[in-house]
């Protein structure tokens, strides 16, 4: 079967959103470098091999704003939500969207905040939120497991770490949401306006606290941010909104849907609350394991600088590709048995469900060190954590970012 022959993909159907695996295998036997066909010049990459190959070649392969990364506002809606953008600042690249030099210089920044002695401070916080979080589910009773701890300790967490005040745990995850709703979704003219209007909310707060970091540093990330090394041209608020958006949504975005999916594949195993608690290395392959089938993130998007080819497939210049990590951490020519949950599979750390390269990640660190701290206070907790109802389980509408919409279950404490 040819590319020609296949199946139409429609990456923005309900049945892609639900269940994308079954055409993911199809085309990575049929059809590794795939165009869509309602958008030409859209290219889903699918195999392990080719997405490393393209994550790793930023001259041919940019991460400058492909044109097919966010949907556009309908007609009816583009007076309002250019207005909105006018009052705030205009989009900026940061990390996500970038490529050297001015990528290395964002991430020389970010990185000083993220190194292994920065995650230690890190993690502690992480602990204390996660502990509480379990401490509080009520025993043999149904609660959404997302709403009772997957949303809340990232959200909480990543508030301690920029230093932000208690008073924005709300505000925090519904600008995170609406900073990625255009993200390879579909708005309706009254969501595009909401989504704008949370943005320039979100400008105007974080700008606030930006400035008084500047006059009075305290011990947190938005601090470290602000501050210039000898030699470097501190960031200004233009730049930072974008830079701390990104950071925000790197930190809670990969754990609420990871940590959400993990949840869902434990239930299936027998005992595993108990050796969860008590075995430190098969926990920390269920995160990873977790990571790797879940890729919440589940690929990015890369320009075509010029034309050229990848698996003997002609790419245009200005062609967008759809670097497909769900799929490549399903390769079966990588991982055997690639769509069971094996948390001791020895090649798991494989995976880019992170990318690769020098966009990998800089948040992979502190989502591990989240995941593992939920899984370590729940198998506290609990004996179980009974998924009430499967089949009635629905993902969100996106063919970039992947997460259960909600999780009921029943919680069987110790």
């Amino acid at each position: 079967m040819s590319a020609e022959t296949l199946p139409s993909v429609n990456p923005h159907e309900d049945s892609f959103h639900q269940d994308p695996f079954p055409t993911y295998s199809m085309l990575r036997a049929e059809a590794p470098v795939y165009e869509i066909s309602d958008t030409p010049g859209l290219f889903f990459v699918t195999t392990w091999p080719l997405v490393r190959e393209a994550l790793m070649d930023p001259g041919r392969f940019s991460n400058v704003m492909p044109h097919a990364r966010r949907t556009s506002p309908p007609p009816e809606a583009e007076a309002q939500v250019q207005a909105l953008r006018a009052q705030g600042y205009p989009y900026s690249p940061a990390l996500g969207t970038n490529d050297p030099p001015q990528h290395t210089r964002y991430r020389k920044m970010v990185n000083r905040a993220f190194t292994v002695r920065s995650l230690a401070w890190m993690e502690p916080l992480v602990d204390e939120v996660a502990d509480q979080l379990a401490a509080a589910l009520p025993d043999d009773e149904v609660v959404d497991i997302m709403e009772s701890v997957t949303i809340p300790l990232p959200v909480w967490a990543i508030m301690r770490i920029l230093g932000l005040d208690d008073r924005h745990r709300d505000d925090l995850r519904r600008w995170s949401d609406s900073s990625n709703a255009s993200l390879g979704g579909k708005l309706t003219a009254e969501r595009w306006v909401e989504t704008e209007r949370d943005v320039l909310e979100y400008q105007q707060v974080i700008c606030r606290e930006l400035d008084d970091r500047r006059e009075n540093p305290r011990n947190d990330l938005l601090s470290t941010l602000v501050q210039a090394e000898p030699g470097e041209t501190p960031l200004t608020n233009a730049e930072l909104v974008w830079l701390v958006r990104e950071l925000i949504v790197a930190g809670n975005e990969t754990t609420i849907r990871a940590l959400a999916d993990m949840i869902l594949n434990l239930d299936a195993i027998p005992g595993v609350w108990d050796r969860l608690r008590d075995d430190v290395q098969f926990r920390r392959g269920v995160v990873e394991e977790g990571i790797r089938l879940a890729a919440p993130v589940m690929g990015l998007w890369r320009r075509a600088t010029c034309d050229t080819e990848l698996g003997g497939v002609t790419i245009p210049a200005e062609s967008t590709l759809f670097l497909a990590f769900s799929s490549a951490n399903r390769d079966e020519q990588v991982f055997a048995e690639p769509d069971t949950f094996d948390p001791m599979r020895e090649n798991v750390r494989d995976h880019l469900a992170f990318g690769h390269g020098i966009h990998v990640c800089v948040g992979a660190g502190l989502a591990r060190i989240e995941a593992t701290s939920a899984l370590r206070a729940l198998a506290n907790n609990v004996t179980a954590l009974e998924v009430v109802d499967r089949d009635a389980l629905r993902y969100g509408p996106s063919y970039g970012l992947r997460g259960l919409m909600g999780l009921p279950v029943r919680v069987r404490r110790r």
